[in-house]
């Protein structure tokens, strides 16, 4: 029985490859794709490592200065101070980033290409500082110029690597997906939110630089 007792300390006390401490760089690359449980599974120990990797940088997103848009009759309207040309209705359809990317490339509004997605300053310049009737003729936070119906979710080329840190008019998120993630806007509330680039469930809305 000494002898049993004896093996089987040896072996708890002997390191396991499972038990292998994971490096902070590799627990903050787990954190992009997998959850706090599931990491600590794999690298047991790592409490610390991840409380390191959750620290983010506070810097703010630069907002564009305030549009001013001309209806231009065709499908788009022209926003003469930041020079940026856009669809006046989103693509509904239901697109990753990637996706959504492609969609972009390859459009086609009032008969031009060189469409893109936005960025995430741009697409905030949209949003209207209170819930009005859109072209739709229905309320969302959107400029009244533009159609988006009650208002839905548009992705944003503005990723949580570039921009952990959001602070909308209802309160401060934040993203620790790195490039995994990317920020959107969503009329229906006015709001700022992220998810996963690969989530195939949001919209795009296109936009082009103009002289």
């Amino acid at each position: 029985m000494r002898i049993l007792f004896f093996i089987l300390a040896i072996l708890i006390a002997w390191p396991s490859p499972l038990l292998a401490k994971c490096s902070k760089a590799k627990v903050c690359t787990m954190m992009k794709t997998m959850g706090h449980f599931d990491i600590l599974n794999q690298c047991p120990g790592s409490g610390p490592l991840l409380a390191e990797c959750k620290k983010v940088s506070d810097k703010q997103l630069e907002d564009l200065p305030a549009p001013k848009f001309v209806d231009n009759k065709n499908g788009t309207v022209t926003d003469t101070v930041n020079k940026l040309k856009w669809a006046k209705k989103g693509k509904l359809s239901k697109f990753s980033l990637k996706m959504a990317k492609e969609f972009a490339l390859g459009a086609d509004v009032d008969g031009t290409s060189g469409w893109r997605l936005p960025t995430l300053p741009e697409l905030k310049t949209l949003m209207y500082k209170q819930r009005v009737k859109n072209v739709s003729g229905q309320k969302s936070w959107i400029h009244p110029l533009f159609d988006d119906g009650r208002g839905h979710y548009y992705w944003t080329t503005t990723t949580c690597e570039e921009v952990s840190v959001i602070t909308d008019r209802y309160q401060r998120k934040l993203c620790q997906q790195g490039d995994q993630g990317a920020w959107l806007v969503h009329f229906n509330i006015g709001a700022v939110f992220w998810h996963h680039v690969t989530a195939e469930k949001y919209h795009a809305w296109l936009v082009k630089e103009v002289k």
